[in-house]
C-alpha cells in the first residue's frame, strides 16, 4: 500500500514549478511566517497570488491566507529587506530534485529564494554569487555547511530526470533480486506512488520479483516518462483511503493505483489546488497549537490539582463511612460493649491480658500494647479502648463525623471549583483554537475586486479603480455576461457572470448596488442613483474614429437597460465559511440571510478606518458567543476594504446565516485569475 504523503515528491515539484512559472512578472508584496509555513504574497496589475513554503515538506500556490501573522522572525525580516517589492523573473527545479529556485530581481540585482523540499531541507536567500544572505536555520551536515555569508551548497542529487531515463538504468536495477517496487524506487530515487503506478500499468505487482521486469525495461521507461508528462500538464488528484481520509496527492492520472488499492479520487484543476486542500488542515492545526500552547501548562496543573482533590475526597468519604458504621454498631449493641469492657477490665486486673480472649463475651482480639479490644458487635468488628466509655465514645465519633463531613463538603466544593476552572479553560482553549483556525481562510481570485454573489448565486465583480475597471472588462466580460455601470462618472465597471441567462430583476438590482454604492454618488451623499446594464457584446474598448478613450473607459452601443433609483444603502456582514470569516456586502435582505451579524450603512461622515474598527467591536459583541472567535479573527482592513467611503451606520443586528456567505455557482470555463 502506498504511504500517506508527508512531503512532496520530485514529480510534484515538477508540476508545481510549471504553475509557479505562471506567476513570473508579479512582485513580492510581502512575506510572512506562521509556524513552519512561509507565506509569500505576490501582486501585479489585476492579479495576485500567495505561495506557501514549508521547508522539507511542500511549496505551492495557495488560496488560503493568514489574517494575524504576528511578529516576523529575523529570517523573514532579512528577506523583506532584500526582495520585498522585487519582481519574480524565473522559477525552476534544480535537476530533478526536490529543490525549487525562485529568482527575483530588485534594482538590477538578482536573488534566489531556494526552497528545499527534501528531508531536513531549508529555505535560503542567496545573492547573484550564490552567497547566503538569509536562511531559516543554520545547519552543519556531513556533506555541506549552511551559514550566512557562506556559499550555498545544494544537497547531493539523487534522482534521474524521467526524460533522461534509459533502458540501461532499468536493466542495471533489475539485475538485483528483490521486490520490483522497492528495487526500482531505490535505484532511481523515485517515489513509491510513481513506481507502483508505472508497474500497475505494466500489470506487475509491487511485491513481484524483479525477474518480472527483465526483458520489459523499455516498457517501464515509457510508463515512467508517460507519468512525468502527465505530471507537468494541468490537473491533479487527491486520493482517499477506504475510511475517506486523504492519503496522497498525485499530479498524474492514478488509474493503476486506484484499481489496485480501490481508492477514491477527487480531481482538481491544479497540483497547487490539490496540495492546498490536502495540507491546509495542517496549517490550521499549527495555528491552533500555537494559540493554545500558553494555556496548556495551566491545564496540566489544574488536572493534577483535580486528581489530588478527588483522591483526598475519596479518602475522606471512606473514613466517614467507617466512622458512621462504628458509631452505628456501638449504638445498636451498647449493652454488649459495656459487658465486654467490664469483663475485660476485671480479668486484666486479676489474671492479666492473656486470660481475656476466650473468657470475655464479644471479645475477638486484644492488643495490650495499644490498650485496645476488638469486639464482635452484630455483623461488624469494632475497636475500642479498654479505658473508654461506649456512650461517650459514640458522642466523640459523631463529633469527628461532623468534622469529616465539613471537610468533605469543602473538598467537594474544591473539586467543583477546579472542574469549573477546567471547563472555563477548555472553553478558552476551544475559543482560542477556533479563532486561530479562523485566521487561515481561503481567498478567492475575485476578492481583489469589489464583489458580491446574488440571490441566484451569480458572481458580480467591479473594479476598485480605473486600472481594475480595465482589467475586469478585458479579462472577464464576454458576450454571455452583463456589463453594469452607475449613471455617474467615477463608478466601478461591474461584470455580472450571467453566462447567457437573463437574471431576474432581484439579481440585477443586487449587482447594480455594487456599482452604485462604490461610485462617487456615495461620496456626494445622494440617496439613490440610476444604473444601466447591457450585454457584453455591446461594450467595446475601441473609440470612434478620431476620439480617445481614457484608461478604464469604454464605449457602450445599443439600448441601455436602466435600473432606476438604486438606493445607496449597503449592508456589510460577516459570514462563516469553513470556520473562517468572510466579509460580504449587498442589500440588507441578502446579507442578513448569509451572515452571522451585519450592519446597514448609508453615506455619512465617519472615517472608513475608524468605522471598520468600530464595526468589528460591534460585530463581536452582537454575535452569538460560539461565533465570536470567528469574527475576532478578522482584520480591520478586511472590513475597511468593503466600505464605500465615509458612512453612517443605521442598523446592526444578528444575521440568519441560513445560506453560506459565498454560495457561488460553478462557472463553466471560469478558472479565476488565469481566465
Amino acid at each position: 500500500m502506498i504511504k500517506r504523503k508527508r512531503s512532496m515528491t520530485s514529480f510534484d515539484v515538477a508540476a508545481v514549478v510549471r504553475e509557479l512559472s505562471q506567476l513570473q512578472g508579479l512582485r513580492l508584496n510581502n512575506i510572512y511566517q506562521v509556524g513552519e509555513v512561509i507565506l509569500l504574497r505576490l501582486k501585479g496589475p489585476g492579479r495576485d497570488a500567495r505561495v506557501a513554503i514549508v521547508p522539507g515538506e511542500r511549496i505551492h500556490i495557495t488560496s488560503f491566507d493568514v489574517s494575524d501573522k504576528g511578529m516576523p522572525p529575523p529570517f523573514i525580516m532579512g528577506i523583506r529587506k532584500h526582495i520585498r517589492g522585487a519582481s519574480l523573473v524565473e522559477v525552476k527545479q534544480r535537476g530533478f530534485d526536490r529543490i525549487v529556485e525562485m529568482v527575483f530581481e530588485n534594482s538590477g540585482r538578482r536573488y534566489k529564494l531556494i526552497a528545499e523540499i527534501l528531508p531536513r531541507g531549508v529555505a535560503v536567500l542567496v545573492d547573484e554569487n550564490g552567497r547566503i544572505l538569509q536562511l531559516d536555520e543554520q545547519r552543519v551536515m556531513k556533506d555541506r555547511v549552511l551559514k550566512r555569508g557562506t556559499s550555498y551548497v545544494p544537497p547531493p542529487g539523487s534522482s534521474f530526470h524521467p526524460l533522461e531515463l534509459s533502458v540501461e538504468h532499468i536493466a542495471s536495477a533489475v539485475k538485483n533480486d528483490g521486490e520490483a517496487a522497492r528495487v526500482i524506487s531505490r535505484a532511481l530515487g523515485y517515489p513509491g506512488e510513481v513506481v507502483e503506478e508505472a508497474l500497475a500499468r505494466l500489470g506487475v505487482e509491487p511485491s513481484e520479483s524483479t525477474a518480472a521486469l527483465r526483458g520489459r525495461e523499455e516498457e517501464l521507461v515509457e510508463a515512467i516518462r508517460a507519468i512525468y508528462m502527465e505530471a507537468v500538464r494541468p490537473g491533479a488528484y487527491i486520493l482517499y483511503d477506504e475510511r475517506g481520509s486523504p492519503l496522497t496527492v498525485v499530479p498524474f492520472e492514478p488509474r493503476g493505483l486506484v484499481e489496485r488499492y480501490k481508492l477514491k479520487t477527487v480531481a482538481k484543476q491544479s497540483i497547487s489546488e490539490a496540495l492546498d486542500q490536502y495540507f491546509v488542515e495542517e496549517l490550521r492545526r499549527l495555528e491552533a497549537d500555537a494559540a493554545t500552547r500558553e494555556i496548556e501548562a495551566e491545564r496540566r496543573k489544574l488536572l493534577a490539582s483535580l486528581e489530588k482533590a478527588r483522591q483526598n475526597l475519596s479518602e475522606l468519604e471512606d473514613k466517614l463511612k467507617a466512622l458512621e458504621k462504628r458509631a452505628q454498631l456501638l449504638a445498636e449493641h451498647i449493652a454488649e460493649a459495656y459487658e465486654a469492657l467490664e469483663c475485660t477490665r476485671r480479668l486484666r486486673e486479676t489474671s492479666g491480658w492473656e486470660h481475656i480472649l476466650g473468657n470475655c463475651p464479644h471479645v475477638v482480639d486484644v492488643q495490650p500494647s495499644r490498650g485496645v479490644l476488638v469486639l464482635q458487635l452484630g455483623d461488624g468488628l469494632v475497636e475500642i479502648d479498654i479505658r473508654s466509655d461506649p456512650s461517650r465514645l459514640i458522642v466523640e465519633i459523631y463529633r469527628r463525623v461532623g468534622e469529616i463531613r465539613a471537610k468533605i463538603e469543602r473538598g467537594r466544593q474544591a473539586v467543583k471549583e477546579i472542574e469549573q476552572k477546567l471547563a472555563e479553560l477548555e472553553k478558552k482553549t476551544l475559543m482560542k483554537a477556533k479563532k486561530a483556525r479562523a485566521v487561515v481562510r481561503r481567498r478567492e481570485w475575485y476578492e481583489r475586486y469589489h464583489w458580491l454573489i446574488t440571490s441566484n448565486k451569480l458572481l458580480a465583480i467591479g473594479g476598485r479603480d480605473a486600472s481594475q475597471n480595465e482589467s475586469v472588462v478585458k479579462r472577464y466580460l464576454n458576450d454571455k455576461r452583463i456589463f453594469m455601470h452607475a449613471d455617474i462618472h467615477g463608478a466601478p465597471a461591474v461584470v455580472l457572470f450571467a453566462e447567457g441567462w437573463k437574471p431576474p430583476e432581484k439579481d440585477l438590482y443586487e449587482a447594480a448596488l455594487l456599482t452604485a454604492a462604490y461610485s462617487k454618488a456615495w461620496k456626494a451623499g445622494v440617496g439613490s442613483i440610476d444604473v444601466y446594464w447591457v450585454w457584453g457584446s455591446q461594450v467595446s474598448k475601441s473609440p470612434p474614429p478620431g476620439e480617445y478613450l481614457a484608461r478604464g473607459a469604454f464605449m457602450v452601443y445599443g439600448k441601455r437597460n436602466y435600473i432606476r433609483n438604486v438606493e445607496l444603502k449597503l449592508a456589510v456582514g460577516v459570514g462563516s465559511e469553513d470556520e473562517a470569516p468572510v466579509v460580504i456586502v449587498g442589500p440588507a435582505d441578502l446579507v442578513r440571510r448569509r451572515s452571522l451579524v451585519y450592519a446597514v450603512l448609508v453615506p455619512g461622515d465617519e472615517d472608513p478606518s475608524k468605522l471598520a474598527q468600530r464595526l468589528k467591536k460591534l460585530f463581536v459583541n452582537k454575535a452569538a458567543e460560539e461565533y465570536r472567535p470567528i469574527i475576532e479573527a478578522l482584520r480591520h482592513d478586511e472590513i475597511r476594504e468593503r466600505l464605500p467611503g465615509r458612512s453612517r451606520m443605521v442598523y446592526i443586528g444578528r444575521g440568519e446565516a441560513v445560506e453560506p456567505p459565498r454560495p457561488l455557482r460553478v462557472l463553466r470555463g471560469e478558472k479565476g485569475p488565469e481566465a
